[in-house]
Protein backbone atom coordinates (compact mmCIF):
# COMPACT_ATOMS: atom_id res chain seq x y z
CA UNK A 1 0.00 0.00 0.00
CA UNK A 2 1.41 3.56 -1.11
CA UNK A 3 1.63 6.61 1.41
CA UNK A 4 -0.34 9.51 0.23
CA UNK A 5 1.18 12.89 0.77
CA UNK A 6 -0.80 15.28 3.00
CA UNK A 7 -3.34 17.39 1.04
CA UNK A 8 -1.44 20.56 -0.24
CA UNK A 9 1.88 19.47 0.30
CA UNK A 10 4.12 18.93 -2.72
CA UNK A 11 6.80 16.02 -2.66
CA UNK A 12 9.98 16.80 -0.70
CA UNK A 13 8.79 19.74 0.88
CA UNK A 14 9.31 18.99 4.37
CA UNK A 15 12.52 17.92 3.75
CA UNK A 16 13.61 20.89 1.74
CA UNK A 17 12.21 23.29 5.17
CA UNK A 18 14.34 21.42 6.98
CA UNK A 19 17.29 22.07 5.48
CA UNK A 20 16.96 25.55 4.66
CA UNK A 21 16.25 26.26 9.01
CA UNK A 22 19.73 24.64 9.45
CA UNK A 23 21.18 26.16 7.20
CA UNK A 24 19.82 29.44 8.36
CA UNK A 25 21.06 28.27 11.90
CA UNK A 26 24.51 28.11 11.26
CA UNK A 27 25.18 31.13 9.55
CA UNK A 28 23.43 33.33 12.05
CA UNK A 29 25.65 36.52 13.15
CA UNK A 30 26.85 36.29 16.88
CA UNK A 31 25.20 38.15 19.83
CA UNK A 32 26.74 41.06 21.82
CA UNK A 33 26.81 38.62 24.77
CA UNK A 34 28.68 36.17 22.86
CA UNK A 35 31.15 38.68 21.62
CA UNK A 36 31.75 39.68 25.13
CA UNK A 37 32.10 36.15 26.14
CA UNK A 38 34.43 35.83 23.05
CA UNK A 39 36.20 38.79 24.08
CA UNK A 40 36.83 37.74 27.90
CA UNK A 41 38.12 34.17 26.73
CA UNK A 42 40.57 35.80 24.67
CA UNK A 43 41.67 38.48 27.22
CA UNK A 44 41.87 35.46 29.97
CA UNK A 45 44.33 33.40 27.25
CA UNK A 46 46.28 36.65 27.06
CA UNK A 47 46.70 37.32 30.26
CA UNK A 48 47.14 33.37 31.16
CA UNK A 49 50.11 33.63 28.52
CA UNK A 50 51.54 36.85 30.22
CA UNK A 51 51.53 35.50 33.73
CA UNK A 52 53.51 32.94 32.55
CA UNK A 53 55.49 34.99 30.89
CA UNK A 54 56.36 36.94 34.09
CA UNK A 55 56.51 33.96 36.21
CA UNK A 56 59.25 32.61 33.96
CA UNK A 57 61.03 36.08 33.65
CA UNK A 58 61.10 36.01 37.51
CA UNK A 59 62.05 32.66 38.01
CA UNK A 60 64.91 33.70 35.40
CA UNK A 61 65.89 37.05 37.25
CA UNK A 62 65.44 34.97 40.62
CA UNK A 63 68.19 32.29 39.23
CA UNK A 64 70.13 35.29 37.94
CA UNK A 65 69.99 36.73 41.78
CA UNK A 66 71.39 33.45 43.35
CA UNK A 67 73.81 33.11 40.51
CA UNK A 68 74.98 36.49 41.06
CA UNK A 69 74.93 36.29 45.65
CA UNK A 70 76.51 33.01 45.51
CA UNK A 71 79.44 34.26 42.89
CA UNK A 72 79.60 37.61 45.11
CA UNK A 73 79.84 34.90 47.97
CA UNK A 74 82.39 32.99 46.77
CA UNK A 75 84.57 36.36 45.76
CA UNK A 76 84.34 37.94 49.16
CA UNK A 77 85.62 34.19 50.36
CA UNK A 78 88.73 34.60 48.23
CA UNK A 79 89.33 38.34 49.19
CA UNK A 80 89.29 37.79 52.40
CA UNK A 81 91.21 34.48 52.05
CA UNK A 82 94.06 36.46 49.76
CA UNK A 83 93.86 39.53 52.52
CA UNK A 84 94.15 36.74 55.37
CA UNK A 85 97.50 35.30 53.04
CA UNK A 86 98.79 38.72 53.10
CA UNK A 87 98.91 39.40 56.63
CA UNK A 88 100.31 36.59 57.43
CA UNK A 89 102.99 37.24 54.78
CA UNK A 90 104.15 40.16 56.08
CA UNK A 91 104.59 38.59 59.61
CA UNK A 92 108.58 38.07 59.02
CA UNK A 93 109.15 41.20 57.36
CA UNK A 94 107.39 43.46 60.00
CA UNK A 95 109.48 41.32 62.44
CA UNK A 96 112.41 42.80 60.66
CA UNK A 97 111.15 46.05 60.59
CA UNK A 98 110.19 46.46 64.45
CA UNK A 99 113.94 45.07 65.22
CA UNK A 100 114.89 47.72 62.52
CA UNK A 101 112.88 50.64 64.53
CA UNK A 102 113.94 49.40 67.81
CA UNK A 103 117.90 49.66 66.96
CA UNK A 104 117.31 53.08 64.96
CA UNK A 105 115.78 54.25 68.87
CA UNK A 106 118.34 53.20 71.04
CA UNK A 107 120.89 54.84 68.55
CA UNK A 108 118.76 58.35 68.83
CA UNK A 109 118.76 57.40 72.47
CA UNK A 110 122.33 56.61 72.38
CA UNK A 111 123.78 59.73 70.02
CA UNK A 112 120.99 61.80 72.71
CA UNK A 113 123.03 60.58 75.73
CA UNK A 114 126.74 61.54 73.78
CA UNK A 115 124.99 64.70 73.06
CA UNK A 116 124.25 65.83 76.88
CA UNK A 117 127.56 64.15 78.11
CA UNK A 118 129.44 66.39 75.54
CA UNK A 119 127.56 69.21 76.78
CA UNK A 120 128.17 68.74 80.52
CA UNK A 121 131.85 68.02 79.85
CA UNK A 122 132.06 71.48 77.56
CA UNK A 123 130.31 73.38 80.76
CA UNK A 124 132.98 71.30 83.14
CA UNK A 125 135.43 71.99 80.86
CA UNK A 126 134.53 75.84 81.02
CA UNK A 127 134.42 75.88 84.36
CA UNK A 128 137.52 74.82 85.35
CA UNK A 129 139.08 76.65 82.71
CA UNK A 130 137.90 79.63 84.34
CA UNK A 131 138.93 78.61 87.94
CA UNK A 132 142.43 78.22 86.35
CA UNK A 133 142.98 81.45 84.22
CA UNK A 134 143.53 83.60 86.93
CA UNK A 135 146.72 81.11 88.01
CA UNK A 136 147.97 80.83 84.32
CA UNK A 137 149.99 84.01 84.56
CA UNK A 138 151.66 83.16 87.56
CA UNK A 139 152.50 79.73 86.38
CA UNK A 140 153.94 81.13 83.48
CA UNK A 141 156.25 83.60 85.11
CA UNK A 142 157.27 80.78 87.39
CA UNK A 143 158.21 78.62 84.72
CA UNK A 144 160.44 81.37 83.25
CA UNK A 145 161.42 83.55 85.57
CA UNK A 146 161.34 81.19 89.01
CA UNK A 147 164.92 83.17 90.87
CA UNK A 148 163.16 85.96 89.94
CA UNK A 149 159.54 85.24 91.01
CA UNK A 150 160.19 83.87 94.47
CA UNK A 151 163.37 85.98 95.31
CA UNK A 152 161.47 89.51 93.96
CA UNK A 153 160.80 90.54 97.84
CA UNK A 154 163.50 90.04 100.64
CA UNK A 155 161.30 87.92 103.30
CA UNK A 156 162.51 85.78 106.26
CA UNK A 157 163.47 82.22 106.12
CA UNK A 158 160.44 81.14 107.57
CA UNK A 159 158.33 83.31 105.57
CA UNK A 160 160.06 82.46 102.32
CA UNK A 161 159.55 78.34 103.32
CA UNK A 162 155.75 78.86 103.48
CA UNK A 163 155.69 80.79 100.58
CA UNK A 164 157.50 77.61 98.58
CA UNK A 165 155.34 75.16 100.30
CA UNK A 166 152.14 77.03 98.97
CA UNK A 167 153.58 77.90 96.00
CA UNK A 168 154.25 74.18 95.70
CA UNK A 169 150.50 73.17 96.69
CA UNK A 170 149.47 75.61 94.42
CA UNK A 171 151.52 74.42 91.38
CA UNK A 172 150.30 70.44 92.56
CA UNK A 173 146.80 71.89 92.24
CA UNK A 174 147.27 73.46 89.06
CA UNK A 175 148.52 70.35 87.46
CA UNK A 176 145.67 68.17 88.72
CA UNK A 177 143.37 70.56 87.17
CA UNK A 178 145.71 70.70 83.95
CA UNK A 179 145.13 67.30 83.67
CA UNK A 180 141.30 67.02 84.67
CA UNK A 181 141.09 69.13 81.35
CA UNK A 182 143.38 67.22 79.34
CA UNK A 183 141.22 64.43 80.04
CA UNK A 184 137.76 66.27 78.86
CA UNK A 185 139.46 67.61 76.27
CA UNK A 186 140.15 64.03 75.30
CA UNK A 187 136.84 62.61 76.44
CA UNK A 188 135.25 65.21 73.64
CA UNK A 189 137.10 64.14 70.94
CA UNK A 190 136.38 60.39 71.63
CA UNK A 191 132.42 61.54 71.72
CA UNK A 192 133.27 63.75 68.77
CA UNK A 193 134.39 60.34 66.76
CA UNK A 194 131.45 58.23 68.52
CA UNK A 195 128.89 60.52 67.52
CA UNK A 196 130.49 60.58 63.86
CA UNK A 197 130.17 56.93 63.63
CA UNK A 198 126.65 56.49 65.59
CA UNK A 199 125.47 59.07 63.23
CA UNK A 200 126.70 57.20 60.02
CA UNK A 201 125.32 53.90 61.90
CA UNK A 202 122.28 55.95 61.80
CA UNK A 203 121.42 57.16 58.58
CA UNK A 204 122.23 53.29 57.72
CA UNK A 205 119.78 52.15 60.03
CA UNK A 206 116.86 55.03 59.08
CA UNK A 207 117.67 54.22 55.23
CA UNK A 208 117.11 50.29 56.09
CA UNK A 209 113.74 51.15 58.15
CA UNK A 210 112.66 53.30 55.09
CA UNK A 211 112.94 50.73 53.16
CA UNK A 212 111.32 47.89 55.12
CA UNK A 213 108.46 50.13 56.27
CA UNK A 214 107.48 50.91 52.60
CA UNK A 215 107.47 47.41 51.56
CA UNK A 216 105.58 46.18 54.62
CA UNK A 217 103.28 49.36 54.01
CA UNK A 218 102.58 47.79 50.67
CA UNK A 219 101.77 44.70 51.66
CA UNK A 220 99.29 45.84 54.17
CA UNK A 221 97.15 48.11 52.24
CA UNK A 222 97.40 45.17 49.69
CA UNK A 223 95.55 43.05 52.40
CA UNK A 224 93.43 46.18 53.42
CA UNK A 225 92.57 46.43 49.88
CA UNK A 226 91.36 42.55 49.59
CA UNK A 227 89.75 42.90 52.70
CA UNK A 228 87.99 45.87 51.88
CA UNK A 229 86.89 44.10 48.85
CA UNK A 230 85.54 41.41 50.58
CA UNK A 231 82.90 43.46 52.62
CA UNK A 232 81.66 45.04 49.66
CA UNK A 233 80.70 41.94 48.24
CA UNK A 234 79.14 40.22 50.47
CA UNK A 235 76.57 41.25 53.15
CA UNK A 236 77.36 39.46 56.66
CA UNK A 237 77.44 40.52 60.62
CA UNK A 238 80.48 42.48 60.17
CA UNK A 239 79.29 45.42 59.42
CA UNK A 240 76.78 45.14 62.14
CA UNK A 241 79.37 43.92 64.96
CA UNK A 242 81.46 47.13 63.48
CA UNK A 243 78.47 49.62 64.02
CA UNK A 244 77.39 48.52 67.55
CA UNK A 245 81.12 49.12 68.48
CA UNK A 246 80.60 52.61 66.89
CA UNK A 247 78.02 53.19 68.90
CA UNK A 248 79.28 52.64 71.86
CA UNK A 249 79.98 55.24 74.57
CA UNK A 250 83.02 53.39 76.12
CA UNK A 251 86.01 50.28 75.25
CA UNK A 252 83.76 48.12 77.71
CA UNK A 253 80.07 49.21 76.42
CA UNK A 254 82.00 48.59 72.96
CA UNK A 255 83.09 45.10 73.78
CA UNK A 256 79.81 44.44 75.34
CA UNK A 257 78.27 45.74 72.16
CA UNK A 258 80.04 43.19 69.94
CA UNK A 259 79.57 39.85 71.79
CA UNK A 260 76.08 40.88 72.21
CA UNK A 261 75.78 41.42 68.31
CA UNK A 262 77.52 38.26 67.28
CA UNK A 263 75.35 36.22 69.91
CA UNK A 264 71.92 37.98 67.80
CA UNK A 265 73.77 36.68 64.70
CA UNK A 266 74.30 33.46 65.71
CA UNK A 267 70.99 32.88 66.96
CA UNK A 268 69.51 34.79 63.70
CA UNK A 269 71.41 31.94 61.74
CA UNK A 270 70.33 29.17 63.69
CA UNK A 271 66.34 30.29 63.62
CA UNK A 272 67.25 30.34 59.27
CA UNK A 273 68.60 27.19 59.72
CA UNK A 274 65.61 25.66 61.38
CA UNK A 275 62.85 27.52 58.95
CA UNK A 276 65.17 26.16 56.19
CA UNK A 277 64.86 22.65 57.57
CA UNK A 278 61.12 23.06 58.04
CA UNK A 279 60.86 23.71 54.09
CA UNK A 280 63.08 20.70 53.47
CA UNK A 281 65.81 23.27 52.37
CA UNK A 282 68.87 21.20 53.39
CA UNK A 283 71.36 23.38 51.28
CA UNK A 284 70.34 26.39 53.01
CA UNK A 285 69.87 25.28 56.43
CA UNK A 286 73.32 23.40 56.41
CA UNK A 287 74.92 27.00 54.78
CA UNK A 288 72.89 28.56 57.97
CA UNK A 289 74.78 26.48 60.03
CA UNK A 290 78.29 26.69 58.46
CA UNK A 291 77.82 30.25 59.31
CA UNK A 292 77.08 30.05 62.66
CA UNK A 293 80.03 27.93 63.60
CA UNK A 294 82.36 30.10 61.44
CA UNK A 295 81.20 33.01 63.40
CA UNK A 296 82.28 31.17 66.81
CA UNK A 297 85.22 29.42 65.77
CA UNK A 298 86.59 31.81 63.10
CA UNK A 299 88.09 34.87 65.30
CA UNK A 300 91.22 32.47 66.70
CA UNK A 301 92.70 30.50 68.94
CA UNK A 302 92.70 32.37 71.98
CA UNK A 303 95.86 33.42 73.59
CA UNK A 304 98.87 31.64 74.85
CA UNK A 305 102.06 33.41 77.58
CA UNK A 306 104.96 34.54 75.41
CA UNK A 307 107.81 32.37 74.85
CA UNK A 308 111.43 33.39 73.79
CA UNK A 309 110.00 33.11 70.33
CA UNK A 310 106.87 35.19 70.22
CA UNK A 311 106.19 38.43 68.78
CA UNK A 312 107.15 40.47 71.49
CA UNK A 313 106.12 44.07 71.89
CA UNK A 314 103.25 45.05 69.48
CA UNK A 315 105.84 48.31 68.76
CA UNK A 316 109.10 49.58 69.50
CA UNK A 317 110.45 51.64 71.62
CA UNK A 318 109.65 51.56 75.74
CA UNK A 319 107.08 51.10 78.50
CA UNK A 320 105.84 54.60 79.88
CA UNK A 321 102.95 53.40 82.15
CA UNK A 322 102.98 49.25 83.22
CA UNK A 323 99.60 47.48 83.97
CA UNK A 324 98.31 47.84 87.41
CA UNK A 325 100.70 51.39 88.04
CA UNK A 326 99.05 54.15 89.49
CA UNK A 327 98.04 57.05 87.51
CA UNK A 328 95.43 59.90 88.18
CA UNK A 329 92.36 57.38 87.38
CA UNK A 330 93.35 54.61 89.21
CA UNK A 331 95.58 51.77 88.55
CA UNK A 332 96.50 51.34 84.92
CA UNK A 333 94.21 48.87 82.97
CA UNK A 334 96.44 48.50 80.24
CA UNK A 335 100.33 48.77 79.37
CA UNK A 336 101.07 52.18 77.46
CA UNK A 337 104.51 52.38 75.08
CA UNK A 338 106.22 55.14 74.09
CA UNK A 339 107.17 54.22 70.13
CA UNK A 340 109.17 56.16 67.89
CA UNK A 341 107.65 58.39 65.16
CA UNK A 342 105.74 56.53 62.71
CA UNK A 343 106.87 53.23 64.62
CA UNK A 344 104.49 49.69 62.80
CA UNK A 345 102.23 48.29 65.11
CA UNK A 346 101.98 44.57 64.91
CA UNK A 347 99.12 42.27 65.82
CA UNK A 348 99.06 40.95 69.31
CA UNK A 349 97.36 37.82 68.55
CA UNK A 350 96.47 35.83 65.48
CA UNK A 351 92.62 36.08 65.12
CA UNK A 352 89.72 38.56 63.49
CA UNK A 353 89.19 42.32 63.60
CA UNK A 354 86.33 43.33 65.13
CA UNK A 355 86.29 47.33 65.00
CA UNK A 356 89.03 49.46 63.42
CA UNK A 357 88.61 53.59 63.42
CA UNK A 358 88.22 56.26 65.25
CA UNK A 359 86.75 55.99 68.56
CA UNK A 360 86.01 58.73 71.24
CA UNK A 361 89.23 59.95 72.81
CA UNK A 362 91.30 56.77 72.09
CA UNK A 363 92.30 58.30 68.66
CA UNK A 364 92.65 55.45 65.71
CA UNK A 365 91.33 52.17 67.64
CA UNK A 366 91.18 48.73 66.49
CA UNK A 367 89.96 45.99 68.28
CA UNK A 368 91.40 42.12 67.81
CA UNK A 369 89.04 39.24 68.63
CA UNK A 370 91.74 36.75 68.99
CA UNK A 371 89.47 33.75 70.39
CA UNK A 372 87.34 32.66 73.13
CA UNK A 373 86.27 35.69 74.33
CA UNK A 374 89.69 37.20 74.42
CA UNK A 375 90.34 40.34 72.83
CA UNK A 376 92.98 43.45 72.47
CA UNK A 377 92.33 46.65 72.47
CA UNK A 378 94.92 48.93 70.63
CA UNK A 379 94.41 52.79 70.34
CA UNK A 380 96.50 55.62 70.08
CA UNK A 381 97.75 54.81 66.31
CA UNK A 382 97.47 57.68 63.31
CA UNK A 383 96.80 55.15 60.45
CA UNK A 384 95.14 51.89 60.57
CA UNK A 385 96.06 49.13 57.88
CA UNK A 386 93.12 46.53 58.41
CA UNK A 387 89.48 46.21 57.94
CA UNK A 388 86.98 45.23 60.26
CA UNK A 389 86.12 41.31 59.53
CA UNK A 390 89.78 40.70 58.59
CA UNK A 391 91.94 37.75 59.84
CA UNK A 392 95.77 38.88 60.67
CA UNK A 393 98.41 37.05 61.64
CA UNK A 394 99.93 36.81 65.43
CA UNK A 395 102.50 39.63 64.43
CA UNK A 396 100.97 41.33 61.32
CA UNK A 397 101.02 44.81 60.22
CA UNK A 398 97.73 46.75 61.53
CA UNK A 399 98.61 50.49 61.73
CA UNK A 400 101.39 52.76 62.42
CA UNK A 401 101.93 55.44 64.51
CA UNK A 402 101.47 58.91 64.14
CA UNK A 403 104.54 61.17 62.83
CA UNK A 404 106.25 63.15 66.05
CA UNK A 405 109.56 65.28 65.77
CA UNK A 406 109.86 65.95 69.81
CA UNK A 407 108.35 68.14 71.79
CA UNK A 408 105.67 67.39 74.71
CA UNK A 409 102.93 65.79 72.85
CA UNK A 410 104.89 62.33 72.17
CA UNK A 411 102.34 60.00 70.75
CA UNK A 412 101.73 56.88 72.48
CA UNK A 413 100.23 53.43 72.23
CA UNK A 414 97.70 52.06 74.89
CA UNK A 415 97.15 48.52 74.57
CA UNK A 416 94.84 46.31 76.61
CA UNK A 417 93.32 42.61 76.96
CA UNK A 418 90.31 41.98 77.53
CA UNK A 419 88.26 38.60 78.64
CA UNK A 420 84.97 39.15 78.05
CA UNK A 421 83.95 42.20 80.73
CA UNK A 422 87.33 41.81 81.86
CA UNK A 423 90.46 43.43 82.03
CA UNK A 424 93.66 41.32 82.16
CA UNK A 425 96.95 41.87 82.12
CA UNK A 426 98.75 41.63 78.83
CA UNK A 427 102.24 41.63 80.06
CA UNK A 428 102.49 37.62 79.89
CA UNK A 429 100.93 37.22 76.27
CA UNK A 430 103.19 40.16 74.46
Amino acid sequence: MLAVPARGAAPGHASHATTTHAARAGTHAPTASEQQIRQQIEAARIARESLLARQQQQAHDLEDRRRAEQAAREQAEADARKAASLSAATVDATARLQRTEQQAADLDSRIADLHTEQATLQQQLARETARLSPLLPLAERLSLYPADTLLAVPLPADRAVTGLLVVRGMMADIARQARAIHDRRARLAQLDDELAQQQQQMHHVVSERETQRDAVNRAAHAALEAQERSNAAAQSATQAVAEAARRASSVQDAIARIEETEQQAEKNLEQAARAAERAHDMQAATAARQKAHEMETGAGPGITPATASSAGAPVAGSVLTAWGKNTESGPASGITYAPPSRATVRAPCTGRIDFAGPFRTYGQMLILDCGKHYRFVLAGMGEITVAAGQQVSHGAAVGQMPQWSGGDSRPTLFVQLRHGGSTVNPAPYL
